[in-house]
């Protein structure tokens, strides 16, 4: 599209979902049938949206689509390590009301597993490429699952059968249609169904382009067609034909005008039916659309009591389910649910923790080898610092990569799970910080044993204590760093370079490859706010503080300190303690903490490969 100007993806689009029926959204690739339901769901965010929306009577808004309907995408967001039952569970934890006890949750679960003839496979792990787990269609089934565990009215489906065999595509349509005969609007859109998944269909709306081609009972589709002159050939797919019909053939020139007049005969036709009359009179004319928009403007949804005339029983019901939809559980909850499924899987994990384990080893050994067997000459002296400093910023840059790459990941979950208002951007974060803090402890542990023993640092509890918290505290530090650049950025490769860049700019200003004191007043700054610089000197004092080096007796300690406070002096690193270390920690966490925070709240978290 050229800058400057605009395209107008729906037009003049008017349609009918009624209760107990199944109804379709077909058309070619393009012709707005994903949009259309974007709207209905209120998940659009690019645009502009002129006409209404009514959802029994009643114009929609965010919190009662939320509240009564639910949306089913594409592809199944699903946790691989999870049981069919675990991954119902989280969610009804989740959106259930807080009033509800933890077996009437467990009920409500047990209900839908039997509903969706899921039973056999309750205790089943999703799985994925690498796991193994459900099939395609079981998968699609759960997916189901999640939006019908608050009892939705409506269910918005977009292309339910999309990758799925023909076998288990017709499965899927049978179990809609069996959903939508006990009272709820099922809305899907499909691409060119099977015929046998067209005969299930109650009714359907064809787009093109954006507009309306055709929209009534799916049995009178060919007879509609027919009347204008484009009756259906023997032996052929209605859907397939007729969509075929109402798609621009970009073959040659003369074909694509040749579609496109067919295709405004098409819309043009429609426009003029009676059909498409009726519907616009339906939502137009009616009094009751109008008294109860009315009456959502002018009054609190919760003031509405049955008993109260004013209200319609569809309008109490959408009331109702608004309710209970406010009724949810808090930030509490919330974090603690998020936090046991996070260590769930993560423990579940095992091939991702014995590769973290061992390469927590490899990197101890490594680093411990190169400074085996410290000493106390002059020599010396430069390889103390040294392995505090590699030992401080080694296995805290690996955190960031891997965490970092992870973190985008994980966003084709968060993405959506924040779009379906399952829990807070808070909750999520913090539980999703401390959930690592067990499994980052264990791998910290076998990074510093073996780095600590076979280097010949100083062998008291004490000392050994202290190296192990600094290097957790730094781990600790990096991991919120790595975090933030993932909410910020919108790709893993951005992401990556961010989170880079500033470690470099860290460990640049950290006092070992320029000793603090000569860094200019104008970027002390950055030393101040530099975690890197206070885990290397809070290493070195512990470590350092305390030792007496062997000098030659001819030398000044500007060249060789005869003691640890010299050794510091001579990297700036004497006009602090572990208070001052500590805190200047701290501040870097709180930091990295509130910029992750207001970037989740505010930037999308939208996953890269959609």
């Amino acid at each position: 599209m050229e800058p400057g100007r605009t395209n107008q993806i729906l037009k003049n689009v008017t349609f009918t979902a009624r209760s107990g029926q199944l109804m379709a959204i077909m058309g070619g690739s393009g012709s707005g049938k994903t949009s259309l339901l974007d709207v209905v769901a209120c998940r659009t965010t690019t645009g502009d949206i002129t006409g209404h929306v009514l959802l029994n009577s009643v114009s929609r808004t965010k919190a009662i689509i939320d509240s009564c309907a639910g949306y089913v995408r594409q592809d199944d967001r699903l946790i691989a390590h999870l049981t069919v039952r675990e991954t119902l569970m989280f969610v009804a934890q989740l959106k259930l009301p807080k009033s509800f006890s933890s077996q009437r949750v467990c009920d409500r679960v047990d209900e839908v597993i039997a509903e969706l003839g899921l039973k056999h496979v309750a205790n089943t792990k999703v799985g994925d490429a690498n796991i193994r787990g459900l099939s395609g269609g079981e998968r699609r089934r759960v997916s189901i699952g999640i939006h019908l565990l608050i009892l939705p009215s409506v269910i918005l489906l977009d292309e339910p059968t999309s990758g799925l065999d023909s076998f288990t595509a017709t499965n899927i349509i049978r179990t809609l249609s069996l959903l939508a005969k006990k009272g709820r609007t099922i809305l899907m859109s499909i691409h060119q169904p099977r015929f046998d998944i067209f005969s299930m269909i109650d009714s359907l709306m064809i787009l093109s382009s954006g507009s309306v081609v055709y929209d009534g009972p799916a049995n009178q589709m060919v007879d509609y067609f027919t009347s204008l002159g484009f009756p259906c050939p023997e032996h052929t797919n209605p859907c397939d034909f007729y969509i075929d019909l109402a798609t621009v053939d970009p073959t040659s020139r003369e074909r694509e005008q040749k579609s496109r007049e067919i295709i405004h005969s098409l819309h043009d036709a429609f426009s003029a039916s009676a059909h498409a009359s009726a519907e616009v009179v339906s939502f137009v004319d009616s009094d009751e659309v109008q008294k109860s928009m009315d009456l959502v403007r002018s009054r609190s949804p919760l003031a509405f009591e049955d008993n109260d005339k004013a209200c319609t029983k569809d309008l109490r019901d959408l009331l109702r389910a608004y309710e209970m939809q406010r009724d949810t559980p808090g930030y509490f909850k919330q974090f603690f649910v998020i936090l046991v499924r996070f260590l769930r899987v993560s423990s579940d994990d095992y091939p991702s923790i014995l590769s973290k384990v061992i390469h927590a080893l490899l990197m101890s050994v490594l680093l411990g080898t190169i400074y085996v067997d410290l000493k106390l000459d002059e020599q010396s002296v430069r390889d103390w610092f040294g392995i505090m400093f590699m030992s401080t910023v080694m296995y805290p840059y690996m955190v960031i990569l891997g965490l970092t790459k992870q973190c985008h990941e994980e966003r084709r979950f968060l993405y959506f799970e924040l779009q379906d208002k399952l829990y807070s951007p808070v909750a999520y974060y913090f539980a999703r910080i401390l959930g690592e803090i067990p499994f980052h402890l264990v791998y910290i542990f076998f990074y510093c044993i073996p780095l600590y023993t076979i280097a010949g640092l100083k062998m008291d509890m004490y000392s050994m204590t202290m190296f192990f918290v600094v290097i957790s505290a730094s781990v600790f530090t990096s991991r919120c760093l790595a975090i933030m650049a993932a909410a910020l950025m919108p790709t893993f490769q951005i992401a990556g370079v961010f989170a880079q860049i500033i470690f470099s700019l860290l460990l640049m200003s950290a006092g070992f490859f320029l000793n603090l004191d000569s860094i200019i007043p104008e970027l002390s700054w950055m030393s101040d706010i530099n975690y890197i610089r206070w885990s290397f000197q809070a290493l070195s004092i512990v470590e350092i503080k305390d030792l007496r080096f062997d000098c030659n007796a001819s030398l000044v300690p500007a060249v060789c300190p005869s003691t640890g406070e010299q050794a510091l002096a001579q990297y700036g690193l004497d006009d602090g303690n572990l208070g001052v270390a500590a805190a200047g920690l701290g501040g870097s966490v709180v930091v990295f903490l509130a910029i992750t925070l207001i970037g989740i709240k505010f930037i999308p978290q939208k996953p890269q490969d959609d």
